[in-house]
């Protein structure tokens, strides 16, 4: 099997992946719902902000009919100053001629960078990661509604080790465990990834990856 059937076959499975994630998530989220413990939490909740909101009302109805006007301030008459006669402002100092140095200009050499192309190995490297979707999921197991974190680590393109591992919740509210973490961290880490490199790219790369769960 050639590279490019490779790849082609492991986007179709993660494709394949994503659609069977999905809909274990809203299977999951509709069994939820159904919970007669859910139903009685959520009718808690709406009677509890019923109540809040009555009494904020309240309060603020009774602070408005204790709050008296404040007294009318009596008006102050001031006397005004005496006018003083103006004294002429003393005169400006005199202006001193600027020394200007006019200096051609030099011609300067033109810099052109090139720009870094991305590694060789990072779409097979993508593919991976992708084919560990479902030892993911199981970190999540009883995750309500479902989330993207971000992934940043360092790679070692020769050996296929991942190091320096960062991990942001993205999105309101996200957060994650440290068992969550822990998890996430072991599963992307083993077993080390298999990545052919030219010897220019064989140095440790910093990469962040987008990964949904």
């Amino acid at each position: 099997m050639t590279p490019r059937e490779l790849r082609r076959e492991m986007r179709q499975r993660r494709e394949e992946l994503r659609r069977s994630l999905k809909l274990m998530r809203h299977q999951a989220r509709a069994r939820v719902e159904q919970l007669p413990e859910v139903r009685r939490e959520r009718n808690r909740r709406r009677v509890r902000r019923a109540l809040i909101l009555a009494l904020l009302l309240l309060a603020c109805l009774m602070r408005c009919e204790c709050q008296q006007a404040p007294p009318p301030e009596k008006a102050v008459v001031r006397e005004a100053p005496e006018a003083r006669p103006r004294t002429p402002a003393p005169a400006p100092p005199p202006r001193r001629e600027s020394l200007q140095a006019q200096v051609k200009p030099q011609p300067r050499g033109l810099y052109l960078g090139e720009a870094q192309a991305p590694p060789t190995w990072l779409d097979d490297f993508r593919l991976q990661v992708s084919a560990r979707g479902p030892r993911l999921a199981q970190c999540f197991t009883g995750t309500d509604r479902p989330g993207v974190l971000r992934w940043t680590s360092s790679v070692n393109p020769e050996s296929g080790a991942v190091a320096d591992h960062e991990l942001e919740p993205v999105g309101p509210g996200a957060e994650l465990k440290r068992e969550q973490r822990d998890c996430v961290v072991r599963v992307l880490s083993s077993p080390t990834y298999r990545l052919s490199a030219p010897r220019a790219q064989v140095l440790p790369n910093r990469i962040s990856l987008v990964i949904e769960f």
